[in-house]
Protein backbone atom coordinates (compact mmCIF):
# COMPACT_ATOMS: atom_id res chain seq x y z
CA UNK A 1 0.00 0.00 0.00
CA UNK A 2 1.52 3.25 -1.02
CA UNK A 3 0.96 6.28 1.07
CA UNK A 4 0.45 8.40 -2.07
CA UNK A 5 3.20 7.83 -4.48
CA UNK A 6 5.32 4.67 -4.32
CA UNK A 7 7.98 3.00 -2.03
CA UNK A 8 8.40 0.17 0.50
CA UNK A 9 9.38 -0.11 4.12
CA UNK A 10 11.60 -2.19 6.33
CA UNK A 11 11.06 -3.05 9.97
CA UNK A 12 13.63 -2.03 12.55
CA UNK A 13 16.69 -2.25 10.33
CA UNK A 14 20.22 -1.74 11.58
CA UNK A 15 21.16 1.87 10.98
CA UNK A 16 24.41 3.13 9.55
CA UNK A 17 24.72 6.85 8.94
CA UNK A 18 25.89 8.90 6.01
CA UNK A 19 27.53 6.08 4.04
CA UNK A 20 25.46 5.07 1.06
CA UNK A 21 25.98 2.42 -1.58
CA UNK A 22 27.31 3.56 -4.94
CA UNK A 23 24.86 3.43 -7.80
CA UNK A 24 25.09 0.57 -10.25
CA UNK A 25 25.85 1.13 -13.92
CA UNK A 26 27.23 4.58 -14.60
CA UNK A 27 27.93 7.23 -11.99
CA UNK A 28 25.29 9.84 -11.27
CA UNK A 29 25.58 13.12 -13.18
CA UNK A 30 27.19 16.13 -11.51
CA UNK A 31 24.96 18.15 -9.23
CA UNK A 32 23.50 21.47 -10.38
CA UNK A 33 24.64 24.97 -9.54
CA UNK A 34 21.94 25.72 -6.98
CA UNK A 35 22.58 24.32 -3.54
CA UNK A 36 20.14 21.91 -1.97
CA UNK A 37 17.08 23.83 -0.74
CA UNK A 38 18.43 26.99 -2.37
CA UNK A 39 16.24 30.09 -2.21
CA UNK A 40 15.43 31.85 -5.49
CA UNK A 41 14.18 35.41 -6.02
CA UNK A 42 10.48 35.59 -6.90
CA UNK A 43 9.43 37.54 -9.99
CA UNK A 44 6.28 37.49 -12.07
CA UNK A 45 8.07 35.59 -14.84
CA UNK A 46 9.45 33.07 -12.37
CA UNK A 47 5.95 32.35 -11.05
CA UNK A 48 4.58 32.08 -14.59
CA UNK A 49 7.34 29.62 -15.49
CA UNK A 50 6.64 27.50 -12.40
CA UNK A 51 2.91 27.53 -13.16
CA UNK A 52 3.18 26.26 -16.74
CA UNK A 53 1.77 22.90 -15.66
CA UNK A 54 -0.24 24.35 -12.79
CA UNK A 55 0.55 25.23 -9.21
CA UNK A 56 -0.73 22.85 -6.55
CA UNK A 57 -1.44 23.35 -2.89
CA UNK A 58 -1.21 20.78 -0.10
CA UNK A 59 -4.43 19.72 1.62
CA UNK A 60 -4.83 21.30 5.05
CA UNK A 61 -1.90 23.68 4.47
CA UNK A 62 -2.42 27.38 3.70
CA UNK A 63 1.26 28.22 3.29
CA UNK A 64 2.61 25.97 0.54
CA UNK A 65 2.41 25.81 -3.26
CA UNK A 66 4.31 23.46 -5.55
CA UNK A 67 5.31 24.15 -9.15
CA UNK A 68 7.64 22.82 -11.82
CA UNK A 69 10.35 24.72 -13.71
CA UNK A 70 11.07 23.13 -17.09
CA UNK A 71 14.73 22.71 -17.99
CA UNK A 72 13.68 23.30 -21.63
CA UNK A 73 12.26 26.77 -21.07
CA UNK A 74 13.55 30.03 -22.47
CA UNK A 75 15.69 31.90 -21.89
CA UNK A 76 18.22 29.11 -21.51
CA UNK A 77 20.13 31.07 -18.90
CA UNK A 78 17.12 30.98 -16.60
CA UNK A 79 16.60 27.23 -17.11
CA UNK A 80 20.26 26.49 -16.49
CA UNK A 81 20.17 28.53 -13.31
CA UNK A 82 17.01 27.00 -11.85
CA UNK A 83 14.90 24.05 -12.96
CA UNK A 84 12.98 21.21 -11.39
CA UNK A 85 10.45 21.28 -8.57
CA UNK A 86 9.98 24.61 -6.78
CA UNK A 87 8.23 25.25 -3.47
CA UNK A 88 6.53 28.56 -2.74
CA UNK A 89 6.29 29.11 1.02
CA UNK A 90 4.16 31.79 2.65
CA UNK A 91 5.14 33.40 5.95
CA UNK A 92 4.10 36.57 7.81
CA UNK A 93 6.82 38.39 5.85
CA UNK A 94 5.48 37.26 2.47
CA UNK A 95 6.35 34.55 -0.03
CA UNK A 96 9.66 32.79 -0.68
CA UNK A 97 10.71 30.31 -3.37
CA UNK A 98 12.87 27.29 -2.57
CA UNK A 99 14.25 24.77 -5.04
CA UNK A 100 14.80 21.43 -3.24
CA UNK A 101 17.48 20.37 -5.74
CA UNK A 102 18.32 21.95 -9.07
CA UNK A 103 17.30 19.78 -12.06
CA UNK A 104 15.44 17.30 -9.86
CA UNK A 105 11.71 16.62 -9.67
CA UNK A 106 9.58 15.75 -6.67
CA UNK A 107 8.91 12.00 -6.46
CA UNK A 108 7.58 11.93 -2.89
CA UNK A 109 6.15 14.54 -0.54
CA UNK A 110 5.28 13.93 3.10
CA UNK A 111 3.98 16.21 5.83
CA UNK A 112 3.32 15.98 9.56
CA UNK A 113 -0.31 16.97 10.31
CA UNK A 114 0.60 18.08 13.83
CA UNK A 115 3.50 20.37 12.86
CA UNK A 116 5.06 22.26 9.95
CA UNK A 117 7.44 19.44 9.08
CA UNK A 118 7.78 18.80 5.35
CA UNK A 119 9.92 16.14 3.68
CA UNK A 120 10.30 16.28 -0.08
CA UNK A 121 12.09 13.56 -2.05
CA UNK A 122 13.49 14.48 -5.45
CA UNK A 123 15.25 12.68 -8.29
CA UNK A 124 16.95 13.78 -11.48
CA UNK A 125 14.64 13.14 -14.45
CA UNK A 126 16.65 14.64 -17.32
CA UNK A 127 17.78 12.00 -19.82
CA UNK A 128 18.57 8.73 -18.04
CA UNK A 129 16.94 8.41 -14.61
CA UNK A 130 19.05 9.70 -11.75
CA UNK A 131 20.69 7.12 -9.54
CA UNK A 132 19.91 8.71 -6.19
CA UNK A 133 17.22 10.42 -4.17
CA UNK A 134 17.64 13.76 -2.46
CA UNK A 135 15.73 13.94 0.83
CA UNK A 136 15.07 17.52 1.95
CA UNK A 137 13.39 18.18 5.29
CA UNK A 138 12.32 21.31 7.12
CA UNK A 139 10.25 22.14 10.17
CA UNK A 140 10.17 25.93 9.85
CA UNK A 141 8.98 26.77 6.35
CA UNK A 142 12.43 26.15 4.86
CA UNK A 143 14.03 28.94 6.83
CA UNK A 144 16.38 26.11 7.73
CA UNK A 145 16.55 22.65 6.20
CA UNK A 146 18.66 19.53 5.92
CA UNK A 147 19.51 17.53 2.81
CA UNK A 148 20.67 13.94 2.33
CA UNK A 149 21.63 12.02 -0.81
CA UNK A 150 20.49 8.39 -0.93
CA UNK A 151 22.46 6.50 -3.57
CA UNK A 152 20.65 3.63 -5.25
CA UNK A 153 21.70 0.02 -4.53
CA UNK A 154 24.49 -1.77 -6.40
CA UNK A 155 21.94 -4.46 -7.26
CA UNK A 156 20.49 -2.22 -9.97
CA UNK A 157 21.89 -2.02 -13.51
CA UNK A 158 23.91 -5.22 -13.24
CA UNK A 159 25.86 -6.51 -15.05
CA UNK A 160 25.36 -3.55 -17.42
CA UNK A 161 23.43 -0.29 -17.46
CA UNK A 162 19.74 -0.97 -18.05
CA UNK A 163 18.06 2.25 -16.95
CA UNK A 164 16.91 0.74 -13.62
CA UNK A 165 16.01 3.05 -10.77
CA UNK A 166 14.05 3.13 -7.52
CA UNK A 167 10.56 4.57 -7.10
CA UNK A 168 9.32 5.81 -3.75
CA UNK A 169 6.79 3.49 -2.13
CA UNK A 170 6.55 4.73 1.44
CA UNK A 171 8.18 6.91 4.09
CA UNK A 172 7.45 7.43 7.75
CA UNK A 173 9.30 8.58 10.87
CA UNK A 174 8.16 8.14 14.45
CA UNK A 175 8.28 10.58 17.37
CA UNK A 176 11.72 9.28 18.39
CA UNK A 177 13.15 10.21 15.00
CA UNK A 178 13.48 6.65 13.77
CA UNK A 179 12.05 5.96 10.36
CA UNK A 180 12.21 4.11 7.07
CA UNK A 181 12.03 5.02 3.42
CA UNK A 182 11.08 2.17 1.09
CA UNK A 183 11.50 1.92 -2.66
CA UNK A 184 11.08 -0.55 -5.48
CA UNK A 185 12.69 -1.06 -8.87
CA UNK A 186 11.08 -2.71 -11.88
CA UNK A 187 13.58 -5.20 -13.33
CA UNK A 188 13.30 -6.31 -16.96
CA UNK A 189 16.48 -8.03 -18.11
CA UNK A 190 17.20 -10.22 -21.11
CA UNK A 191 16.66 -13.88 -20.29
CA UNK A 192 14.99 -13.14 -16.94
CA UNK A 193 11.37 -12.94 -15.78
CA UNK A 194 10.26 -9.37 -15.02
CA UNK A 195 10.24 -8.75 -11.30
CA UNK A 196 10.43 -6.02 -8.66
CA UNK A 197 13.28 -5.53 -6.23
CA UNK A 198 12.55 -3.87 -2.90
CA UNK A 199 14.90 -1.85 -0.71
CA UNK A 200 14.74 0.29 2.40
CA UNK A 201 16.79 3.07 3.95
CA UNK A 202 16.73 3.80 7.69
CA UNK A 203 17.14 6.98 9.73
CA UNK A 204 17.39 7.54 13.46
CA UNK A 205 17.85 11.32 13.47
CA UNK A 206 14.47 12.38 12.04
CA UNK A 207 15.51 12.15 8.40
CA UNK A 208 18.63 14.27 8.56
CA UNK A 209 20.83 11.34 7.54
CA UNK A 210 20.15 7.85 6.22
CA UNK A 211 21.88 4.49 6.23
CA UNK A 212 22.75 2.51 3.09
CA UNK A 213 20.08 0.61 1.11
CA UNK A 214 18.98 -2.71 2.57
CA UNK A 215 17.51 -5.44 0.35
CA UNK A 216 14.03 -6.62 1.29
CA UNK A 217 12.58 -10.00 0.45
CA UNK A 218 9.14 -8.61 -0.40
CA UNK A 219 7.02 -5.48 -0.48
CA UNK A 220 6.64 -3.73 2.85
CA UNK A 221 5.31 -0.45 4.18
CA UNK A 222 7.14 1.83 6.57
CA UNK A 223 6.25 1.34 10.24
CA UNK A 224 3.58 3.87 11.16
CA UNK A 225 4.88 7.19 12.42
CA UNK A 226 4.00 10.87 12.31
CA UNK A 227 4.05 11.54 8.55
CA UNK A 228 1.39 11.24 5.87
CA UNK A 229 1.71 11.54 2.10
CA UNK A 230 0.79 15.03 1.00
CA UNK A 231 -2.44 15.34 -0.96
CA UNK A 232 -1.99 17.87 -3.76
CA UNK A 233 -5.02 20.04 -4.45
CA UNK A 234 -6.00 23.04 -6.55
CA UNK A 235 -5.45 26.21 -4.53
CA UNK A 236 -6.69 29.20 -6.58
CA UNK A 237 -6.93 31.55 -3.58
CA UNK A 238 -3.39 30.76 -2.46
CA UNK A 239 -2.07 31.16 -6.01
CA UNK A 240 -3.84 34.52 -6.29
CA UNK A 241 -2.20 35.58 -3.04
CA UNK A 242 1.23 34.63 -4.44
CA UNK A 243 0.64 36.58 -7.65
CA UNK A 244 -0.60 39.60 -5.70
CA UNK A 245 2.57 39.51 -3.62
CA UNK A 246 4.73 39.46 -6.75
CA UNK A 247 2.98 42.43 -8.36
CA UNK A 248 2.45 44.45 -5.20
CA UNK A 249 4.84 46.74 -3.32
CA UNK A 250 7.54 45.03 -1.27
Amino acid sequence: MRKPRSFIAAGSAAILFAATGLAGGKPPPPEGDIACAGEHPITGQFVNDAAQHGLKGVANRDDLLIGMLSYMREPREAAEAASGTVLFIKSPKGWRAVIPRHEEEEVGLYVAPSSHKVIVITQRRIGDPGQSFTVVRSEDGFTTSTCATLRFPRDLNQPTWNGEYLEVHDLDINKRGRGVLVGSAAIERTGEQPRALWFSYATRDDGRSWGPPRRLTKQQDAPQGTLVPASLVDAPALEADLRAFVTGPR
